[in-house]
């Protein structure tokens, strides 16, 4: 009998994620994965994983999971209060969680997700190369309570980690949010209604999900609104509903949509895109399209 498992305890809002479903878009499959993937791809690192090694998101309500082994784990994402047998550790650094422990991810602040990333990572089945959910095509479905989750590789040891890295970006979560924003392919159309999109504070809609972030706010819409043609959409697209708010497409967006596109979200905020909790405040700063590529490569670049 295998005892390398993890077990759920309490379990409210959690997923087990990766990178995401690449290479099936043309049949109408989201990519989807995690959304706040710069935290995701960090606790990997940290623990010396494939980037791509499935992690558990665990949303805003607490959370806790034993382990049957020894295992190394990071948690990264907004802050919180993480425990392991009633003691605070730090996130974003590599901790030990012992064989009969618990590990528990409490008050939750500054953000909606945190990611827990285990060394050798998680023998989970996929479909199509993924373990993440997608809830449009009903693949995969959140975690439970009592649920066992099979652990890869429990041999890692301390020093085939990357746990002394120390010289990479911790993200400023919490709101207000402000989240950098490049041209997108009908900019131009909403010349007179610019200077309103990037002046006016926005707050996140409870109707958002991991497929877009509705935004309430000022109007960038004027009564000669038209829908176009439908096309493709990238993730990050801001597009503009008839009554004039916007909409932040994610990672599980519909792949095509009639609506103009006002901007893109440069992709190092998106992770704190997919942070943000309904009410949250958020504004929108111009970039261009080299200064935010820089700025991404500056961020993610020590994950290459």
């Amino acid at each position: 009998m295998n005892n390398s498992h993890l077990i759920t305890e309490d379990v409210k809002i959690a997923t087990i994620q990766d990178a995401g479903r690449f290479g099936y878009e043309k049949f109408g499959v989201t990519i989807n994965g995690a959304t706040d993937t710069y935290a995701y791809m960090v606790g990997n690192k940290l623990l010396g994983n494939n980037l791509s090694e499935p992690s558990i998101e665990v949303m805003i309500f607490d959370f806790s999971i034993r382990s049957e082994v020894d295992v190394l784990f990071c948690v990264t994402g907004c802050p919180a209060d993480v425990i392991i047998d009633g003691r605070l550790v730090n996130q974003w650094e590599v901790q030990k969680l012992p064989a009969g422990g618990t590990l528990s991810i409490k008050n939750m602040r500054k953000g909606l997700k945190n990611y827990i990333a285990f060394a050798g990572g998680l023998d989970e089945p996929k479909i199509l190369g993924s373990v993440s959910l997608d809830t449009v095509t009903k693949f995969g479905e959140p975690l439970h309570n009592n649920q066992k989750i099979k652990l890869k590789n429990t041999n890692v040891s301390l020093n085939e980690t990357n746990a002394d890295l120390r010289d990479f970006e911790i993200p400023r979560y919490g709101a207000p949010w402000n989240i950098h924003v490049s041209d997108g392919p009908d900019t131009n159309k909403f010349e007179s209604e610019l200077k309103t999109f990037f002046t006016s504070k926005y707050q996140v809609s409870p109707q958002s999900n991991h497929i877009g972030v509705r935004l309430d706010g000022p109007p960038i819409a004027h009564s000669t609104f038209k829908e176009v043609l439908s096309r493709g959409v990238a993730i990050g697209a801001v597009q503009v509903v008839p009554s004039g708010q916007p909409i932040i497409l994610h990672r599980g967006r519909t792949l095509t949509a009639g609506y103009p596109v006002v901007g893109t979200v440069a992709s190092s905020d998106l992770g704190l895109v997919g942070q943000a909790k309904p009410g949250d405040e958020i504004k929108f700063t111009y970039v261009s399209v080299e200064k935010a590529e820089s700025i991404y490569k500056k961020q993610f670049g020590f994950l290459i």
